[in-house]
């Protein structure tokens, strides 16, 4: 989503941020370097306006958190901000639906469940599959059996999902004449 929507320099410097993200659990990565991302992070965020769900400039914001917050979970291990990372997505992709579906509001009734949308459904069914695949190998251990190998092939399971977010975001781009900024 955000090497979609960002500029080109940004999008290197954000393949390097998930690079990292995903060398740190085998211990490929000091902590002082990923310290340095969170900073650099802050600072290439702090002028950028995302207020505006609706805006470029929130879904850019957004989806580099997600790659950022994955550091900040590995400096600072927090069940409560690794599911707020999934919670952000969500509401990225449901603003996505949103956008793709003519921009229809639905009303819910009370007591009845709100329904999920295609993108929120396909997240989340890679969310599970990717947590029962990390639990399979390393059942309740404190210290896991992650490997290079092993990392590399859930990385690879995630490539149908991360493309399909990738169409839907140049889809969302096009329809919401982000590509003219």
């Amino acid at each position: 989503m955000f090497a979609t929507l960002a500029d080109p320099e940004d999008a290197e410097w954000f393949a390097h941020v998930l690079e990292a993200a995903w060398k740190a659990p085998l211990g490929e990565v000091d902590e002082g370097e990923l310290m340095e991302i969170l900073e650099d992070f802050e600072a290439r965020t702090g002028a950028v306006d995302a207020d505006d769900p609706g805006s470029k400039g929130f879904s850019v914001v957004q989806s580099a958190m997600l790659g950022v917050s994955a550091i900040a979970v590995y400096l600072n291990p927090s069940p409560a901000r690794a599911e707020m990372s999934g919670q952000t997505l969500q509401t990225i992709l449901g603003s996505f639906e949103f956008k793709l579906g003519g921009s229809e509001f639905t009303i819910t009734p009370n007591g009845e469940k709100e329904e999920v949308g295609r993108l929120q459904k396909l997240e989340r069914d890679a969310q599970k599959s990717f947590m029962e695949t990390v639990h399979s190998l390393t059942g309740d251990q404190e210290d896991g059996r992650l490997d290079r190998e092993f990392l590399e092939g859930l990385r690879e399971t995630c490539v149908a999902v991360r493309d399909e977010i990738k169409e839907a975001t140049m889809a969302v781009a096009d329809l919401s004449g982000w590509d003219q900024e």
